[in-house]
């Protein structure tokens, strides 16, 4: 199935294409797809195998951690082991804010930065949402382009090395009006911005 591309109204997302990304993660494949940021790599963050997958289509020699997608926040307190979180969370969330927090102890390894912690974010827009309730699985992310290239708005912009590497490539036309996520070190008493 690598390199098969869908269609995808990411304003209305048609629940046969969810059902088909959805089967793909599950099987510990790799999509990319619009996200409410730019376009994005998504994958089961608790394959090991399917994180490492992303991490061989963004050109990266070794693993390393990516952003993890939640559902909600009361899943996403499952992963932090920081006080006062979820007043954050709460504050940002839904939307393209990136939280980075310590990570608790169920959170796997490869998805842990050498510093004990753990990126996360809620999206908000209806195809992110979609996949994650379909799915049923946290999903780690990335933006879909190599390193020192520019963030993918387009599919058109997306290197055909990493749709050919991927499983499906959801197509929702052009994201001009967004940007990569914000990101934020919730690490401490006070958030410090890592990525405007």
């Amino acid at each position: 199935m690598a390199g098969k591309f869908l269609q995808v109204d990411i304003l209305e997302p048609d629940k046969e294409t969810v059902s088909a990304v959805s089967c793909v993660i599950k099987a510990g494949g790799t999509v990319i797809y619009p996200s409410d940021t730019v376009y994005g790599i998504i994958a089961d963050s608790g394959n090991r195998a399917a994180c490492q997958a992303v991490t061989a289509i963004k050109g990266y020699s070794s693993v390393r951690p990516f952003i993890v997608l939640v559902p909600d926040i009361e899943s996403a307190l499952t992963l932090v082991s920081t006080s006062g979180s979820v007043v954050l969370m709460r504050k940002y969330w839904p939307g393209p804010v990136t939280m980075v927090f310590k990570a608790s102890r169920i959170v796997p390894d490869w998805l842990v930065s050498p510093g004990g912690t753990v990126a996360l974010r809620q999206p908000a827009d209806k195809l992110s949402q979609a996949i994650l309730k379909e799915t049923g699985r946290f999903l780690v992310t990335t933006s879909a382009n190599r390193k020192a290239e520019p963030f993918p708005l387009t599919v058109e912009s997306i290197h055909a090395e990493i749709t050919l590497k991927t499983d499906i490539t959801l197509d929702g036309g052009s994201l001009q009006s967004r940007r990569p996520s914000r990101i934020l070190n919730c690490t401490g008493s006070i958030p410090v911005e890592l990525r405007n």
